[in-house]
């Protein structure tokens, strides 16, 4: 085989879809994970093609904050580095907004994860994420740094 042949066979193999013919889409497929929340009766994924974001993504979300945030909810005498696990259904609404600490959901939370839960919740409507080119609902975690030290 000479170099050609072997592009082309190379080429072929990361080239075709689920049924094995060949397309113009360079997205991969990938397979949505999901599980069922009792408490939501929702299916939220955990594995999304593309997952939710802010309206008019990170420079909105800045605006955002910079608008929204009340530094005299913080606390800079405990950990600034919050992490959020939000859902975000099929429409976009927050269903839920908890911090972590740990990978465990945190039940007492500190004045600077009630100030950044509260500011989640207070955004409004997000764009969903997506799986198989549907809205669906989505579990995705996010660092905040509310304050500086």
């Amino acid at each position: 085989m000479n170099l050609i042949t072997y592009f082309a066979l190379f080429y072929s193999l990361f080239s075709t879809g689920p049924s094995g013919k060949i397309t113009n889409d360079p997205t991969p497929v990938l397979e949505c994970k999901s599980y069922n929340d009792a408490t939501l009766k929702l299916t939220v994924y955990t594995g999304v093609e593309k997952e939710p974001e802010y309206p008019g993504g990170s420079p909105a979300w800045a605006q955002y904050i910079n608008k929204n945030l009340i530094e005299a909810n913080l606390d800079a005498a405990v950990d600034c580095h919050v992490k959020v696990k939000l859902i975000i259904d099929a429409s976009g609404e927050i269903k839920k907004a908890v911090a972590i600490r740990n990978d465990a959901e945190v039940k007492e939370p500190n004045a600077n994860e009630k100030e950044v839960v509260r500011i989640y919740l207070k955004s409004g409507t997000w764009v969903p994420g997506k799986c198989g080119g549907s809205n669906v609902a989505a579990e995705i975690v996010q660092s905040f740094t509310p304050c500086i030290k």
